[in-house]
C-alpha cells in the first residue's frame, strides 16, 4: 500500500525498502493487524483516548484508528495528536481524508475491500496449455520480469521500479512471518514450462474487515492471445480453500482498477472503503 516506514511514536524515517518500492496492492494492500493499542490523543481528560489498529508487514505499517463518536476536525486532530509523523493511516470517512489533506498529509490510494463467500463458487476457469502449480522459493526470480510487465504504466497502481525491487517485493510477500503465505491455495501459472504469474493468498489476521485468507496480489505478464490467467489461477485458489474449510476470501483493490468488475463479476462484494494517507511531518 506504501513505501516503507518506520512508524515508531516520533518517528518517522523510511526504511531502505521505501526507496525501491511502495508495495500498493503487491504488498495490499499491507497484512497482519498487531494487538490494538491505546494512545492518549492529548492532555484533555474531555477529550476521548484513541485506539489505533496497527497492521504490520515487511513493507511497512498501516494504521488504522477508531473515530466513532468524534467528529471529522475532532478525528483529524486525534490522528495527529495519536500517530507519528510521516506514518500511513486508512480512513473510512472521506472528509476525515479531506481534513488531514488540509493539513498536509498525502493520499497514496483509494481503495476498496471485498470478500467472497467460499461456500458457492464460481466455476474453474480453463486456459489451453495453462499449466498451474503451488508456489515454490525459486519463484521469485522467475517470476520478477511478470511482475514488472505486470505493472507497466498503463496500470493504476504503476510504478516506476527495477527488476531487484520486484525479486525483493515477492520474496518480502511470501516470507512475511506476520503474514504467512497459505502455499497451497497460493497459484503459479506457467505456459510451454515458463511462469507467467501467480496468485498469492496469506493468512492475515486482522481487524474484522481484514482477516483470514487474503488475496495479496493476482498479476500475470500481459499476453491478449491468452485471456483468464488470472481468473485461472484465482478460481483454483478458491477451490483449494474451500476443500481445506476456509469460509471466506479477501482482497483489496485500487478503486480504479479495472479488476474490481472482474472481481464483482466473480461473486466478491465490496465491504468496506479506505484512502490511504501519510500524515505529514509536523509544523
Amino acid at each position: 500500500l506504501l513505501r516503507s516506514q518506520d512508524c515508531s511514536r516520533g518517528r518517522g524515517t523510511s526504511g531502505s525498502n521505501a526507496r525501491q518500492l511502495r508495495t500498493r496492492r503487491w504488498c495490499l494492500l499491507l497484512r497482519r493487524l498487531n494487538r490494538v493499542e491505546e494512545k492518549p490523543v492529548d492532555a484533555s481528560s474531555a477529550r476521548p483516548s484513541l485506539l489505533v489498529d496497527v497492521w504490520s508487514s515487511h513493507s511497512g505499517s498501516v494504521h488504522f484508528p477508531r473515530l466513532e463518536g468524534l467528529t471529522a476536525t475532532e478525528s483529524c486532530d486525534a490522528i495527529l495528536a495519536a500517530i507519528a509523523p510521516q506514518c500511513a493511516v486508512a480512513a473510512e470517512d472521506p472528509t476525515v481524508c479531506d481534513r488531514l489533506l488540509d493539513r498536509s498529509a498525502r493520499q497514496v490510494r483509494h481503495l476498496f475491500t471485498m470478500r467472497h463467500d467460499l461456500e458457492v463458487l464460481p466455476a474453474e476457469t480453463r486456459v489451453p496449455d495453462l499449466e498451474l502449480r503451488p508456489w515454490r522459493k525459486e519463484d521469485a526470480a522467475l517470476l520478477a520480469p511478470a511482475l514488472l510487465a505486470a505493472y507497466d504504466a498503463e496500470h493504476p497502481d504503476a510504478e516506476e521500479v527495477d527488476l531487484e525491487a520486484a525479486v525483493n517485493s515477492l520474496v518480502g510477500t511470501t516470507e512475511d512471518a506476520d503474514n504467512p503465505l497459505m502455499s497451497s491455495a497460493t497459484q503459479v501459472a506457467l505456459l510451454g514450462g515458463q511462469t507467467i504469474g501467480a496468485a498469492l493468498v496469506l493468512r492475515s489476521e486482522h481487524e474484522p474487515l481484514w482477516s483470514g485468507p487474503w488475496l495479496q496480489n493476482v498479476f500475470r505478464a500481459p499476453d491478449r492471445t491468452r485471456p483468464g490467467v488470472g481468473v485461472a489461477m484465482l478460481t483454483r485458489a478458491m477451490t483449494i480453500l474451500k476443500g481445506a474449510d476456509e469460509r471466506q476470501l479477501g482482497l483489496a483493490v485500487t478503486s480504479t482498477n479495472p479488476a474490481v468488475h472482474v472481481y464483482e463479476r466473480l461473486g466478491f462484494v465490496r465491504v468496506a472503503e479506505y484512502w490511504i494517507v501519510v500524515l505529514p511531518e509536523p509544523a
